[in-house]
């Protein structure tokens, strides 16, 4: 499994690239199938706003399918964050999702 983070528009990229790995890191113990997991940070400026709004991207690819999770924030902290519990959630759901066809399977198949 690979966790490539990357930024774009970045001051201190360092310091958010090591708080990024570490938060999705922890993405593993939810699937266990995990190939590969891509971050993007990115600082997004608004002609009337002159303060950043901060954004996190991850991406995560699954033997059947990928999922992505894009969260924006006025802190790159709070964006990784958001970003990564909504990712858990999608994470724990598509872990579940063929387990429960299968028990809907095999009540249909016993009533029979």
């Amino acid at each position: 499994m690979n966790i490539i983070v990357s930024g774009i528009h970045f001051e201190d990229f360092e310091k958010a690239e090591d708080y990024a790995k570490e938060k999705v890191a922890k993405l593993t113990k939810y699937h266990q199938k995990i190939l590969k997991i891509e971050v993007r940070l990115f600082a997004e400026t608004d002609h009337l706003n002159p303060k950043h709004d901060f954004a996190c991207q991850i991406k995560i690819a699954l033997p059947g399918n990928d999922l992505e999770v894009i969260d924006r924030e006025r802190s790159i902290d709070k964006a990784i964050d958001r970003a990564v519990e909504r990712m858990k959630r999608l994470l724990v759901k598509a872990k579940e999702k063929p387990q429960s066809r299968r028990l809907w399977s095999w009540k249909k198949f016993l009533r029979r």
